[in-house]
């Protein structure tokens, strides 16, 4: 990863941006991959290759944050 990647990958924003979403995605995602560059979703696949890819190929430069994004019953069972 070049300096200029790590410099965008800012793993506690992320981390605090995943927080604050995590209901809304369950919501919207539940059982999918979604790629995030910049707080946003540009992409939603069925597994987290195929959201990383989607992301790359439209972000070429940034560092996408992908995520499996659970269902409703998996977060039952954790609790």
């Amino acid at each position: 990863m070049t300096a200029e990647a790590q410099e965008k990958l800012d793993l506690e924003a992320l981390d605090q941006w995943y927080t604050e979403h995590f209901e809304q995605l369950v919501d919207q995602y539940a059982g999918k991959s979604i790629a995030v560059i910049d707080g946003k979703i540009v992409a939603v696949a069925d597994t987290e290759r195929e959201a990383h890819l989607a992301a790359k190929a439209s972000h070429p430069l940034d560092v996408p944050l992908v995520l499996s994004i659970p269902l409703e019953e998996e977060l039952a069972c954790l609790l």
